[in-house]
């Protein structure tokens, strides 16, 4: 005789944001959810401590209309990524997991981020920039050495860490979701927000492939923000142009050689590395030492 099986409907899965004092248990450790504090274009994050009494954070990924499948694999990818590449001026992560169908990483808390200071009025970008760019520089070297390219280097990406009453500001790349080893860069997997292509993803034939390149060139429009103490927006008809260059070099600062170099829009002509642009930097801060 066959016996008949009754087929168990599969129950679709479900995105549960956590709430305000909920508390989350994960391999044994608890995690106290605190309030809001960001929103990105594909996460929220919050407050968060643990059991230890630890002041972190929990990034949780946002679904923004993709399967189930697709978060998972940018949330793993880019736990992979800070797994990996574990430095002092790369933000540090404690652990990653899946509650309720929903994806968190919990990662160390920072102050503030770069895009803060960048819009106080108050700031002095020329003092502040060899500090800012030392870290972020340093940071980026070691995630180049390892063969990978960040692809989202702006002001809001890069957090300000003051840890045990340390009176010096750490300057810290964070945000490592479209990160990606730069041999399996292509077009199709090429995500660039539309605010941060720099001219190889508008025409690669006129400018060049992308690789590590598209990160110099961000490092330059983020500290030409500094410099100008105000976000930027340019359009794509103004990157073609070359206008960041322009704009760069007509700034009386000591930095603005170093920065119009990193926004060439050649590649070929852009600063070849990141140590390369902070000997620029560093040579540049110490001539007028």
């Amino acid at each position: 005789m066959i016996h008949s099986q009754k087929i168990q409907p599969i129950v679709p899965r479900k995105f549960v944001p956590p709430s305000y004092g909920q508390e989350i248990e994960c391999e044994g450790i608890k995690y106290f959810i605190g309030g809001k504090i960001g929103h990105g274009a594909f996460s929220d994050v919050f407050d968060c401590l643990d059991e230890f009494g630890n002041e972190l954070v929990a990034k949780v990924l946002l679904p923004r209309g993709q399967s189930y499948e697709a978060i998972r694999g940018n949330w793993l990818r880019e736990f992979q990524n800070l797994q990996q590449l574990r430095h002092p001026q790369v933000i540090f992560i404690h652990q990653a997991f899946e509650y309720q169908d929903t994806f968190y990483l919990i990662v160390e808390k920072c102050e503030f981020t770069l895009e803060d200071l960048v819009s106080d009025v108050s700031t002095d970008g020329e003092l502040w920039l060899p500090y800012v760019s030392r870290d972020i520089l340093n940071g980026l070297h070691y995630i180049h050495y390892h063969g990978y390219v960040h692809k989202d280097l702006h002001a809001g990406n890069v957090f300000v860490s003051l840890q045990n009453q340390d009176p010096v500001w750490r300057f810290k790349i964070g945000d490592l979701g479209i990160c990606r080893l730069e041999e399996d860069i292509s077009p199709s997997n090429a995500t660039l927000h539309q605010r941060m292509l720099p001219p190889e993803a508008l025409d690669p034939r006129e400018f060049g492939f992308m690789g590590k390149h598209v990160d110099i060139y961000h490092v330059g429009l983020l500290l030409l923000s500094l410099l100008l103490n105000r976000p930027l927006n340019f359009t794509q008809n103004e990157i073609i142009a070359g206008h960041p260059r322009k704009c760069a070099e007509r700034l009386e600062s000591r930095y603005a050689p170093a920065i119009a170099r990193a926004l060439r829009r050649h590649v070929s002509a852009r600063t070849p590395s990141a140590l390369d642009m902070w000997r620029e930097i560093s040579e540049a801060s110490n001539k007028s030492a």
